[in-house]
């Protein structure tokens, strides 16, 4: 906004002033005279009462005005007055005042006496005008109560053909029109802390207006930073002065230096008119010593290889910044005294150097520690400021695996599937710390090839690991094969980062000698033919067998109830006639016996069995005993089925005897129950069924048939398919009224039981309790575990099926379980989540069931019944660092504004972040400045580790300054989880941005041309509005604050300009902006 000053230089005349003594004030103009502050003209101002002509009214009011009031006439006749008209006129009117008409009709032109009684004729103006026949009196120089001079004027009127003058007294009245005037020199300093108060900080104000001002005179204080909560001011009146007035700055709370050393406000001085005057007023808050140190170079994390010597500085000031005492340093640590070390450098001004030894890691089985710097006062050890830091020392490869053991010895069964159980740990250590992961594998020295037996798991370790070696070919390990008797294995660890770091054990396996071989007959069937009356110790034949076992014998035997008239030599297997009248052809023509090698090296329930067959083929000898028939084919019965269930009624026997009386019975002793090939408790089967004799022709006693029937062995028990498969019945048929000889016939009648689905699958011990884990993203088909169900029931039945459903909130397709092995694996790839939504367990419910489970129905067990087992499975999800941070933008602005010269500390931004990792290790996010893509950054910002707040750190001893090219900064953030690589050490790092611009603070002045610049010469005619010539028609002054701003916009005035040799009354000079 352009505008026009100019200075005036004037002459004041100033003349004696005349006493009269008849101005007398009334009160019909007191509002513009008395009231304090000015009233508005009363609508009730009485009306002056006039009459008659010049010598009775000289001068009656004008047109009504409200800067304009007649008091009143007051008659005093004299040889040249009437009297005394008094007028008040308010200052500062502008243009021409009408401040009464004169009572004159008169054809003459009156005048106004000069010299005027009081006052400057020139300075006041006055005329008398003639309008539309009317005399006015005007004044028509603007008045200003503040220039003494200007305060009242008394001086004659006269008209023609009149003697006696009117006189005028004229009052100018001072309004309420100069600004006050805050006079604020001496700086204020206020200490910190300390109850509300008033300050020492007292100012004056002053108004030309004087008490008009001064006695209504208010005060605001402003700020832009909330100091109308802090400071308030309190004015208070001089005694005997009403130009001048004091204010004092009081505080309504505690200051306090850190948050602020300086408020600036303004107070703004209002009179009783719209004038007021602002000065803006710096409170320097004084330091209170009370703060510890404050660290300025310090670091979270040092990182550095093991067996190096490092130095860093470090430094921090006086929290108490306004006293800046010398600052020491220590260190509190639960190390070694003598890994570290720090130094206060001299003068306690410039930091300290913290150092370190060179650190064995390996030695010390640790690569991360902690302690804390402390920064205290030179002075005062109770102002001190821990802050913690961490060293990661950095394992370096220098050492290599080594055996727990040079050698080591084992003893194991020869083909046997085992793992080798030393007497010692069997593994490998490498005192690296991080380095320390190799490889082992297994080489064979004697017999070659020999490694191809073994196995090692796992085949890579770390540290200090222990291994299995087991058996994988258990066939090659064979005693009798003599070269692998005694095995020698070496095991060699490979570091993984160095090849040429290799350790070796020696490993020695004496392989011993058990029984794995079975017994071999010479031929698998003996046929023999001899008549039925041979004698005892008649020699029927030889079946003998042979074992490959070193140290082994056979023994042989008969099987069944045949070597009740057979023996067999046990080491030959020669066979004899055990007793004198041992056939009957009648009863029976051929034998069909067992006869079985067994092995003697093992304990008894583990020895190897091997069978031949004996064929007896009798020749007929004349003798009739009874003759027992037995069915073709072996019946079967399903088991559990009721007493008195009919089994079977084909057993037949006859007698050529004519008076043979037959009659059934089994002889328990000798009958015999088997399961799977192994004989069943005698109580699980003795009495479970019954023979009947039944004659088909009640006269003929001679021919008889047995029928079979079940019968229980305990409640509800009669016939177990889970106790025995093969039920053996010795069947014997008597003759009761054999004289002579022999006089019964019996046989074995083999029943077949069948198996019916009545067990339900059980759970191995300890399969559901398993503890299963599974990292989350796996692939496809990475095995969790293994469940197992057994059934007791048999092959048809026992065939156990598996199955896997979700539970809860588990989702589907995660695992899949293999039908038939129970094996438990990942299904979809990737899919298994511990993060979004969080997720620590996969709940599920196995079925293990022995529903037959063939496409073709046809194809399955006649039995439909079917059980289902349920067990309950947890699978752990173990979380993985497979989330990236990211910034969270709704929660900051990446565009964030700061004033310049911002102190240490100002907070600028706080980041926030999101990682959607399930575990704390791994969501937890860190921050630092990525200073590697603008050094520029490090000498202005900082930003904690922890909180993500970015702040201002002036480390250069330099501020920010937006004047001088550098208006804004880009900090570069990176946002890095796992900061410590905890877990599975893995670390995700993002970026992100924020654009700090600067704003302006009118800190620079604007730069006047030198005096020698500014300077003119000109004529003494020289015509107003002509542009002075020099060496610079324009004056500039430039300001580097922010353009087009209020901070940059200048303004020019002329201060002061003085003519030493004359007194002009004319505007000599004007600038133009």
């Amino acid at each position: 906004m352009a505008g026009d000053a100019c200075i005036l230089v004037t002459v004041l005349l100033t003349f004696a002033t005349s006493v009269f003594g008849q101005e007398t004030t009334s009160s019909r103009c007191y509002y513009m005279t008395d009231a304090i502050p000015r009233e508005p003209k009363p609508d009730d101002l009485p009306d002056l009462e006039w009459t008659g002509g010049w010598t009775d009214w000289p001068l009656i009011p004008a047109e009504p005005r409200d800067d304009v009031c007649i008091n009143g006439w007051y008659p005093q006749l004299t040889s040249t007055s009437l009297g005394t008209i008094i007028i008040h006129m308010e200052e500062e009117i502008e243009g021409d005042v009408a401040i009464a008409k004169l009572n004159y009709d008169g054809s003459g032109t009156p005048e106004i006496v000069q010299p005027m009684v009081i006052g400057s004729f020139n300075l006041l103006s006055p005329e008398i005008r003639n309008e539309n026949g009317a005399w006015y009196l005007y004044i028509t120089n603007r008045q200003d109560y503040e220039t003494p001079t200007m305060r009242r004027y008394t001086f004659d009127v006269r008209v023609p053909d009149e003697t006696r003058a009117a006189r005028v007294s004229l009052s100018i009245e001072n309004i309420d029109d100069n600004d006050p005037i805050v006079r604020v020199l001496d700086a204020c300093q206020v200490p910190e802390l300390g109850e509300p108060r008033l300050t020492d900080c007292v100012y004056q104000v002053s108004d030309e207006d004087g008490r008009l001002s001064i006695e209504p005179m208010t005060f605001r204080l402003t700020s832009d930073r909330e100091d109308v909560q802090i400071f308030y001011v309190e004015p208070a009146h001089i005694t005997g002065d009403w130009f001048n007035m004091q204010i004092t700055i009081g505080i309504l709370s505690a200051l306090n230096f850190e948050s602020n050393p300086l408020h600036i406000f303004q107070i703004t001085a209002l009179d009783s008119w719209p004038n007021n005057h602002t000065v803006t007023v710096m409170v320097q808050v004084q330091n209170v010593e009370h703060r510890p140190p404050r660290w300025m170079e310090i670091f979270a994390v040092q990182q550095f290889d093991e067996m190096t010597e490092q130095q860093f500085q470090v430094r921090a000031i006086d929290g108490d910044t306004g006293i800046g005492k010398a600052i020491h340093y220590t260190l509190e640590t639960d190390e070694e005294e003598d890994l570290f070390f720090i130094e206060t450098l001299p003068g306690g001004h410039d930091g300290a150097i913290f150092s370190t030894a060179m650190i064995d890691v390996d030695r010390l089985r640790r690569d991360v520690f902690r302690l804390s710097l402390v920064a205290y006062k030179y002075d005062n050890v109770s102002f001190a400021t821990p802050t913690p830091v961490v060293i990661i020392v950095n394992d370096i490869n220098n050492k290599k695996p080594q055996p727990l053991q040079d050698e080591y010895t084992i003893s194991i069964m020869e083909e046997t599937p085992l793992s080798l159980n030393f007497a010692e740990l069997f593994g490998f250590y490498d005192e690296d710390l991080i380095y320390a992961q190799f490889l082992v594998e297994i080489q064979g020295e004697n017999p070659p090839g020999v490694e191809q037996a073994f196995y090692i798991a796992p085949t890579a370790g770390f540290q200090n690991q222990t291994f299995a070696i087991g058996t994988q070919d258990h066939r090659m390990l064979d005693y009798e094969d003599v070269p692998f008797q005694n095995i020698k294995l070496k095991v060699i660890a490979t570091d993984r980062d160095n090849t040429n770091f290799t350790g070796v054990a020696e490993v020695n396996v004496n392989l011993i000698n058990w029984n794995d071989e079975e017994p071999i007959f010479e031929e698998d069937q003996l046929v023999v033919k001899f008549k039925e009356t041979v004698p005892k110790d008649y020699h029927v034949g030889r079946l003998r067998a042979h074992d490959r076992d070193i140290g082994d014998s056979v023994v042989h035997s008969i099987l069944g109830n045949a070597n009740t008239f057979l023996r067999i030599d046990e080491e030959t297997g020669d066979i004899y006639v055990a007793i004198d009248d041992a056939f009957d052809y009648h009863r029976q023509n051929e034998f069909n016996i067992q006869v079985r090698a067994q092995d003697t090296m093992s304990e008894p329930e583990s020895r190897h069995t091997a069978t031949a067959q004996l064929v007896i083929e009798l020749e007929d000898v004349n003798n009739t005993p009874p003759t027992l028939r037995l069915p073709r084919v072996s019946p079967s019965v399903e088991e559990n089925v009721p007493e008195g269930f009919e089994i079977n009624r084909e057993i037949t026997a006859t007698d050529p005897d004519t008076t043979a009386y037959l009659q059934f019975e089994i002889d328990w002793d000798t009958s015999f129950a088997t399961k799977q090939g192994r004989d069943t408790n005698p109580i699980e089967f003795h009495g479970c069924v019954d023979i009947e004799t039944i004659f088909p022709n009640p006269a003929d006693t001679r021919e008889a048939v047995g029928r079979v029937v079940a019968k229980e062995i305990r409640h509800n028990v009669t016939i177990d398919f889970e106790e025995f498969e093969f039920l053996y019945l010795t069947v014997r048929v008597r003759d009761l009224h054999t004289d002579d000889g022999r006089d019964y016939d019996e046989s074995t009648f083999t029943i077949i039981i069948i198996d019916m689905n009545d067990n339900w699958p059980i759970w191995a011990s300890g399969f559901l309790n398993q503890t299963f884990s599974i990292r989350e993203r796996s692939s496809t088909g990475v095995v969790i575990g293994s469940v197992l169900a057994t059934d007791i029931d048999g092959p048809l039945y026992n065939q156990v099926r598996y199955t896997i459903i979700p539970q809860e909130d588990t989702p589907e397709g995660l695992v899949q379980i293999h039908f038939v092995t129970g094996q438990i694996t990942v299904d979809e790839n990737g899919a298994i989540d511990a993060d979004i939504p969080p997720r620590w367990h996969l709940n599920y419910t196995i079925i293990a069931s022995d529903k037959c489970s063939e496409e073709n129905e046809e194809n399955c067990p006649p039995d439909p019944v079917f059980w289902d087992t349920l067990g309950d499975n947890v699978i752990n999800i173990v979380d993985i660092n497979n989330k990236v941070p990211a910034a969270d933008l709704s929660r900051f602005n990446e565009t964030v504004y700061i004033y310049e010269n911002a102190p240490d500390f100002t907070n600028v931004v706080k980041i926030y972040s999101i990682d959607e990792d399930r575990d704390e290790i791994y969501h937890t996010v860190r921050y630092q400045i990525n200073y590697a893509v603008n050094q520029r950054l490090r000498d202005f910002f900082a930003i904690d580790l922890d909180s993500g707040q970015v702040y201002v750190e002036n480390t250069n001893n330099e501020l920010l300054d937006r004047d001088r090219g550098e208006d804004q900064h880009r900090i570069f953030i990176n946002l890095i989880d796992n900061f410590y690589s905890e877990g599975d050490g893995n670390r995700n790092v993002n970026t992100t941005e924020v654009l700090v611009i600067l704003l302006d603070e009118n800190d620079n002045a604007p730069e006047l041309p030198t005096p020698e610049e500014l300077s003119w010469s000109i004529s003494e005619n020289l015509q107003e509005g002509i542009t002075l010539d020099g060496e610079r028609d324009v004056i500039y002054a430039p300001d580097i604050d922010e353009e087009d701003t209020p901070n940059s916009h200048v303004g020019y005035a002329i201060l002061a300009i003085t003519v030493t040799n004359r007194d002009l009354e004319t505007e000599i000079f004007c600038y133009h902006m």
